[in-house]
């Protein structure tokens, strides 16, 4: 008998106990469209001191076939000195269909209870047939001109004209500097060849000088040159006494007084107007030329001589080239970008 009484008094005390955890689930929405949100809970009363575990879905996860959880949340309130525990799930669906969300199982200290089913209804997005008429496509519109588009069309085909004008400009200078780096060979004549030069010269324009003293001035100047630079006689700065008395040194008697009586008469006329007639003026720059003539010796190789280019020129050259070579790709990378905008404005 007392056996019973003990087993009837626990039993009593497990439907107690059981009556104060309840566990229930529902959905705010039971209804939604597609795509639409619905919060699917789970509640739990507890007396305090219990612990609840429920179950757990990432996001994207589905608690059911074809139903998402957007994400999950908790709260926690006090009732009558029970705790009211919510697990709240955000749940959509993307198929117009019926859906079950199965029992799910919530631990509860060391027993197990599992909620209901909930159903959830998920409808299709009306269309409003009558107010919503299919329209028939556009046409393709033409795209009126504008200038204002086409401005920095013109500024850059202007900037790469002006890049070429500078890249040719600068072009010419590079050719003409180079023109004039071409080594030019210049002679020096020999004393003997340059004094023969000189007398040639002087009878081709014989008839052009108005005063005979300007003439025989000449005549003499081309002597005193060459007696210089055959003998290294200052003749230049010497009076014709002087000239003649340093040539009596390095030079035949005989060809001394020759040229003495000549250079007496051509003193006469540049010093006490004196007047000779033409043959007096030949015979007496031929009487010159003869005198270098028999005075002439082997004459010293030519000098040529060709320009080096400075270095400073150098410089100025690389730095026309260099330049010439930036413009052009400047103007090749305008070029492009100028065509690509051509392109789109006319697609």
């Amino acid at each position: 008998m007392k056996r019973y009484i003990i087993l009837f008094v626990l039993l009593i005390l497990t439907v107690i106990c059981h009556a104060q955890v309840q566990v229930t689930a529902s959905v705010d929405s039971a209804q939604i469209l597609i795509g639409g949100r619905s919060h699917y809970y789970i509640t739990v009363n507890v007396p305090k001191g219990k612990t609840v575990s429920f179950p757990e879905y990432n996001n994207k996860k589905e608690i059911a076939a074809g139903v998402e959880v957007l994400q999950t949340k908790s709260d926690t309130t006090e009732v009558n000195n029970e705790l009211r525990i919510r697990k709240i799930y955000t749940i959509t669906a993307w198929d117009a269909k019926h859906y079950t969300i199965p029992a799910q199982k919530v631990v509860v200290g060391d027993a197990t209870t599992m909620t209901g089913k909930v159903v959830l209804n998920v409808q299709a997005i009306p269309v409003d047939t009558v107010k919503n008429m299919p329209m028939p496509p556009d046409d393709i519109q033409k795209v009126s001109f504008s200038w204002h588009e086409w401005i920095p069309v013109f500024i850059f085909i202007l900037l790469i004209i002006l890049f070429l004008g500078v890249a040719f400009y600068l072009y010419r200078i590079l050719r003409h500097k180079k023109s004039g780096w071409k080594p030019k060979k210049s002679k020096t004549l020999s004393f003997y060849k340059q004094a023969k030069h000189d007398l040639t010269e002087i009878a081709t324009k014989k008839q052009m000088y108005k005063e005979q003293k300007d003439y025989y001035t000449d005549v003499t100047n081309v002597l005193r040159t060459y007696i210089y630079r055959r003998f290294n006689i200052n003749a230049l700065e010497m009076t014709s006494q002087e000239m003649l008395d340093s040539l009596k040194e390095t030079c035949d008697t005989l060809k001394v007084d020759d040229l003495r009586a000549i250079l007496t008469t051509v003193d006469l006329v540049k010093f006490a107007k004196y007047s000779t007639n033409l043959n007096d003026m030949d015979y007496y720059l031929n009487s010159i030329e003869h005198f270098i003539d028999s005075t002439k010796i082997n004459e010293p190789v030519e000098v040529v001589s060709e320009p080096k280019e400075d270095i400073k020129d150098k410089r100025s050259r690389k730095m026309l080239k260099l330049t010439i070579a930036l413009l052009i790709v400047a103007s090749v990378v305008v070029l492009l970008y100028t065509l690509s905008e051509v392109y789109t404005l006319v697609m």
